[in-house]
């Protein structure tokens, strides 16, 4: 039963980017020119990552737990710096926080990024470092996305903030 409940919070945490992009794009739903700035956002930030990557070309910890994607390191895929995972996961999360979405979402998103942290170090796919590199890059990005859209729908007539 223990093992059961274990390998459930290791698929939520591989699959952590698509349920918080789904998390974050029904919660903004009601607000058009934020949906299409997080998708379009999205988009940049997988590219930015697979930008990234080439450019550092840092391999993954050695001695990986096999998972769902054990044989799926080709490519981009088989550098680990920085990790796409954490990098949508802070993506979405940051974006939803930009945009003052609802404050128990957040709290429930936030549990799904550590979930997902916590798998990918768990199997030996990122190490700390690039965690948090991932970490950092997708709340920069989603920044950017923001302060753009913000500066594209109000101007400079509007304060900005961070939250």
């Amino acid at each position: 039963m223990m093992n059961n409940i274990i390998r459930i919070i290791d698929y939520i945490g591989y699959n952590g980017p698509v349920i918080l992009f789904a998390s974050t794009f029904y919660f903004l739903l009601q607000r058009i020119p934020y949906v299409i700035a997080f998708t379009f956002g999205s988009i940049v930030n997988t590219f930015a990552n697979e930008f990234l990557k080439n450019i550092f070309r840092e391999p993954r910890p050695p001695n990986q737990i096999p998972f769902i994607d054990h044989d799926q390191l080709i490519g981009t895929h088989y550098y680990g710096f920085p990790s796409g995972h954490a990098q949508s996961c802070a993506f979405s999360i940051a974006f939803l926080v930009f945009t003052k979405g609802p404050e128990t979402a957040i709290y429930f998103m936030t549990a799904i990024f550590i979930t997902t942290l916590y798998q990918r170090w768990k199997y030996r796919r990122h190490s700390i470092k690039q965690l948090i590199a991932g970490s950092v890059i997708g709340v920069l990005i989603a920044w950017l996305v923001h302060y753009l859209t913000e500066y594209y729908i109000y101007g400079y007539k509007h304060r900005w903030s961070f939250i």
